[in-house]
């Protein structure tokens, strides 16, 4: 799974968790990123890049953007997710 800090897209490699360009999501509504982020983390467990700490470097790289109610879902789903993991 690749870093936040990692911006560079390369084919090849495993599905991220973490966005590679903020461009792509710049148009999406909540619901649209909040399924774009169940999907990638659905593709990262079936690709074995899953990673519980990359989960959390992109809640606190997208928490500062979203209002209480977003953050307090956000918060939620990320809770489901890893009970899952």
């Amino acid at each position: 799974m690749k870093s936040i800090r990692d911006f560079s897209e390369k084919k090849e490699e495993p599905t991220s968790v973490v966005p590679t360009s903020s461009d792509k999501y710049a148009g999406m509504d909540k619901n649209e990123l909040m399924n774009e982020l169940t999907a990638s983390v659905a593709a990262a467990k079936a690709d074995g890049s899953f990673s519980a700490a990359t989960l959390d470097e992109f809640v606190a790289f997208v928490s500062p953007s979203l209002d209480e109610q977003s953050r307090k879902r956000l918060e939620e789903l990320v809770a489901v997710i890893k009970s899952q993991a």
